[in-house]
């Protein structure tokens, strides 16, 4: 009887394991290119000093240039955002005449300010913009760069696109393996932060802040992006 109930046991588990389907596994991804329709100015401020509450009085006083070029140019006062602000204190490694390490000396502060503007996509007002910084904060460095403003479309193209290609992945490894794709069992995506944007120059800004008459002439490429998503899918013999 104990003999029978094993063997009876044996059978049905492999009775299981036979009607158990099987899956795949894909990974889909989905690119796409699209052009940019916002500039984004970058302008980068530094200075070293002695003294902490100068230094906060200069990244205040260069927000305000800032926000009145921005202004003089009928655009919003609200377009000027700090990304980075910071003043940190600065130290050397001082050493005694052997050599030897002896303390770190506090020599002053260093300020660290990073703005942002968002622009339409228009030359002359990007160039007029450059040399107006430029002739107030001469010592700045702006970096330009391309995003878009809205990138939710964009995402919902690209994970269309990233399903379909895990389908065709799928459709022609099954068909491959001489097997027949069954319905989705699972879908694992997890929700990425896409950096949509291109940085493609970096101006000292006292290179322009003189020249009178000439705009920048660049033309942005398009921007690429991608997301995956893992696909589960049924597969029967």
């Amino acid at each position: 009887c104990y003999q029978w109930h094993v063997a009876i046991g044996i059978i049905w588990r492999m009775s299981m394991i036979e009607q158990t389907p099987q899956t795949i596994v894909v990974t889909g991804r989905g690119t796409c290119a699209f052009a940019p329709d916002v500039t984004r100015l970058t302008i980068r401020n530094s200075a070293d000093g002695k003294n902490y509450p100068v230094l906060y009085k200069l990244a205040q006083l260069n927000l305000q240039s800032i926000i009145q070029i921005v202004e003089q140019n009928d655009l919003s006062d609200k377009l000027p955002k700090t990304l980075h602000f910071d003043i940190n204190k600065k130290e050397e490694r001082r050493y005694d005449m052997h050599g030897n390490f002896v303390c770190n000396e506090f020599v002053g502060y260093t300020l660290e300010q990073q703005i942002k503007i968002d622009l339409p996509i228009d030359n002359k007002l990007l160039t007029v913009l450059i040399q107006a910084i430029g002739q107030t904060l001469s010592a700045a460095e702006i970096n330009i760069g391309y995003t878009v403003k809205d990138p939710k479309p964009i995402k919902l193209r690209m994970l269309e696109s990233a399903v379909k290609d895990a389908a065709e992945k799928a459709q022609i490894m099954a068909t491959a393996a001489g097997c027949k794709l069954g319905c989705v069992r699972n879908i694992n995506y997890v929700e990425q932060e896409l950096q949509i944007y291109s940085q493609v120059r970096t101006i000292e800004c006292n290179q322009l802040s003189f020249v009178d008459g000439e705009s920048l002439e660049i033309t942005p490429d398009n921007l690429v992006a991608s997301q995956d998503v893992t696909i589960t899918w049924l597969l029967f013999a």
